[in-house]
């Protein structure tokens, strides 16, 4: 069966870098692959970030590694051409689709609201352009999107909830899951259940999990939802960041995977869609 991980990002190194930008890049390249290649994952979606995942950064990945990696790419929205950058986005290769943050900065939510991305959405919508979401803390800004856009394919990232380390768990941590649930009426929303483990209070496997995900699984359907861990954020590896020491939500990648893997209430047709058909089917992965 084939494994997609629908969100990572490139890995900081452990140690710091001196040797110069390209070698950097190509080291990052390299530790990546082989961390697929340790946990049996045959191909990775970059998500980029201005501050710790540039989009050039990961598009200079993917021209590397293209049979392992590809990218979702982060936009300025103000720029006057936006609409013909996003139309001539899947002409890039290995550049399947966009990311818009709706929490981050502060005030992108009334943004959102006040249309400052709507010549970029609407732009997606046009040319079929999926946009990933991080809306932790605003999930029915997703539902205005989605109402706004019934043809352009939206991604959840995260759950749409809040995850550690960089983020304080709402208390209790899956308290925002009604709202994730509600968009599930909305057939262009798909969900990446990246991040899960981290909202555990109980080790590997984690099934105090399970419950939540499965009512993900059945609200959605397993062809909206696709597996992923953001691993890098998780193990706190992210470029440009400190270092984090462990803490309760802490899971290696193989953990983060097998922890689903492993479920014998999956059945073969639910794994081959959560684990790669789905994020085929709506990112794009070619």
């Amino acid at each position: 069966m084939e494994i997609i991980d629908a969100h990572l990002h490139l890995p900081r190194t452990q140690r710091p870098w001196d040797h110069g930008d390209e070698s950097f890049l190509d080291l990052q390249g390299e530790l990546l692959v082989a961390q697929l290649d340790a946990a049996g994952v045959d191909v990775a979606v970059l998500v980029s970030h201005p501050l710790f995942a540039p989009g050039a950064g990961c598009e200079a990945a993917v021209a590397r590694h293209p049979d392992r990696l590809a990218a979702v790419l982060q936009l300025d929205e103000t720029a006057r051409d936006v609409a013909e950058q996003v139309a001539r986005l899947r002409t890039r290769p290995g550049i399947l689709g966009l990311r818009v943050t709706t929490t981050w900065p502060p005030g992108n939510s009334g943004r959102l609201r006040a249309g400052a991305y709507e010549t970029l959405l609407a732009a997606a919508e046009r040319h079929r352009v999926p946009v990933c979401l991080l809306a932790t803390g605003d999930l029915p800004g997703v539902a205005v999107i989605a109402r706004a856009h019934p043809s352009l394919p939206l991604v959840v990232d995260h759950l749409g909830l809040a995850q550690p380390p960089y983020q304080t768990p709402d208390d209790p941590a899956w308290r925002d899951l009604a709202h994730l649930l509600a968009l599930a009426e909305f057939p262009n929303v798909s969900v990446k259940l990246s991040g899960a483990p981290t909202l555990s209070a109980v080790p590997y496997p984690y099934p105090d999990v399970w419950p939540h995900l499965r009512q993900v699984l059945d609200a959605f359907g397993v062809d909206r939802c696709m597996w992923a861990t953001d691993q890098h954020r998780v193990s706190g590896r992210l470029p440009g960041l400190d270092p984090l020491p462990r803490y309760p939500g802490y899971h290696s990648y193989a953990q983060g995977l097998h922890y689903l893997l492993d479920r014998l209430d999956l059945s073969p047709a639910e794994q081959a869609a959560l684990f790669g058909g789905t994020a085929r089917r709506v990112l794009g992965v070619p």
